[in-house]
């Protein structure tokens, strides 16, 4: 499968995360219709990082989908889903172990947030609180792919309870992985070598 090496690593992990929330078979309206309007955005070609403060590493500007063959495209789609296919299976075993007090304190201090404020603190805050819980899924893995996997679950959880939340909510972990996790994800060789 070819791999859009020209694309950010930023657009990359938008892709993965509406993949990712999109194998979550959710039968809520409001949550398929806040999915459906972020894929139409990723489409277009919003740049959902555009308001994003990052340390330098995320560089802005989305590849435009005009600009690759169909083929590329189509292998980029697939790598995109089998990436969150995975990441999805591993997401719903570590699941269980999220405390759903924990979630609602996210949601309660996100909405009091100004929406232009830096999300993630917050959600920072709250990944280093399930760091620090023992969960059995995560024992052999890097702390590193710990804290990705809990940022997805974290995530999924809470646009599953409020689901208007999901633009706000999906930049915040955009940026977080962007700033957090971009170099691990780089130093193993990319998205495609997450497992």
């Amino acid at each position: 499968m070819s791999w859009n090496i020209e694309a950010s690593f930023g657009e990359q992990t938008q892709h993965i995360l509406l993949k990712f929330l999109q194998e979550n078979k959710v039968e809520n309206r409001t949550y398929q219709q806040e999915i459906q309007k972020l894929e139409n955005e990723l489409r277009k070609g919003s740049n959902f990082d555009d308001d994003i403060q990052t340390d330098g590493h995320c560089p802005s500007g989305f590849m435009r989908a005009a600009h690759r063959s169909d083929v590329e495209e189509v292998d980029e789609e697939e790598l995109y889903r089998n990436i969150a296919a995975y990441l999805a299976d591993i997401g719903d075993r570590l699941d269980q172990s999220i405390n759903r007090d924990l979630v609602e304190e996210f949601i309660h201090e996100t909405e009091r947030s100004q929406p232009r404020m830096d999300g993630t603190v917050i959600m920072s805050s709250m990944i280093s609180r399930l760091t620090n819980q023992r969960i059995d899924v995560t024992q052999d893995m890097p702390q590193e792919k710990v804290i990705l996997l809990l940022a997805l679950v974290l995530l999924k959880k809470t646009v599953v309870e409020k689901p208007l939340l999901l633009p706000r909510i999906f930049r915040t972990t955009v940026q977080y992985i962007s700033n957090r996790l971009q170099d691990y994800i780089q130093n193993i060789g990319g998205w495609q070598n997450i497992h």
